[in-house]
C-alpha cells in the first residue's frame, strides 16, 4: 500500500504539466488583452466576482469543407474588462490550430433613433432605423453557452431595464456570426424589445 504522503509527489508530477499549460495560455491571453483591450479597460481594477476575471471553454467542430477531416479544436477565452453599476464588460479571444490566438470582434448593427416631444418624463420613441453594421471589441453582460456554442450579450441602457440592446452570436466554422439583435429604445418603463437583425433559419 502506498502511503498518502508518498502519493503527493506523484500527483504533483501528473497534474503539474496540465496546470502549467493552462497558466501559460492564460498569460498569453492576458498579454494579448493588454494590447487589444486598449485604454478603455481597467487593468488595475478587479471584478466583483474573482471567477469572472478569466474563463475559458474548449470544444470541437467538424469542418464543412471536408466531411472526412479530423474535428477542429477551439478554445474560447472571456476576459473581464470593466464593471459599472449594472453592466459588466468582457473581451473575447479565440484559439484555433489554423489562426492561433486572436481577439474576437462582434458584428453589431448601427442605428438611429428619433423621439417625440415630452411634457414631463421621457420622450416617446417615434422611430428606430438600422443604418448599417459595425463591430464591437467588447460585449456587455455576456454569457457563453457551450451546448449551443452561442454568446449572448444584454446591455442595459439604464438601471430599471426598460431600454436595452441584446445580441446573439453563434459559432460557425471557426468564427462567431451575428444571428439576432434586439433593441428596446423606448424608455417607457416596460421591456418591449424590437428585433432589428434576424438571420435565424425558419
Amino acid at each position: 500500500m502506498i502511503r498518502p504522503l508518498l502519493c503527493l509527489p506523484l500527483l504533483a508530477v501528473l497534474v503539474s504539466p496540465a496546470l502549467a499549460q493552462d497558466a501559460s495560455m492564460e498569460k498569453r491571453v492576458m498579454k494579448l488583452h493588454a494590447l487589444a483591450g486598449g485604454d478603455w479597460c481597467e487593468p488595475d481594477a478587479q471584478p466583483y466576482d474573482p471567477e469572472d476575471a478569466f474563463r475559458s471553454w474548449t470544444f470541437t467542430y467538424q469542418p464543412s469543407w471536408d466531411e472526412n477531416a479530423e474535428p477542429e479544436e477551439v478554445t474560447l477565452f472571456r476576459v473581464w474588462c470593466m464593471s459599472g453599476a449594472y453592466n459588466v464588460n468582457h473581451a473575447y479571444y479565440i484559439l484555433t490550430d489554423f489562426n492561433g490566438l486572436m481577439p474576437l470582434s462582434f458584428a453589431t448593427p448601427t442605428y438611429k433613433t428619433e423621439y417625440g416631444e415630452a411634457d414631463d418624463g421621457d420622450a416617446p420613441l417615434e422611430s428606430l432605423k438600422v443604418t448599417g453594421m459595425g463591430t464591437s471589441n467588447f460585449l456587455v453582460n455576456s454569457e457563453f453557452d457551450p451546448d449551443s456554442k452561442t454568446i449572448t450579450a444584454h446591455s442595459l441602457w439604464r438601471g430599471i431595464g426598460d431600454a436595452s440592446s441584446t445580441g446573439w452570436w453563434v459559432f460557425d466554422q471557426g468564427d462567431f456570426s451575428l444571428q439576432q439583435y434586439d433593441i428596446d429604445a423606448s424608455y417607457d418603463g416596460e421591456a418591449n424589445p424590437e428585433t432589428v437583425v434576424d438571420y435565424r433559419e425558419g
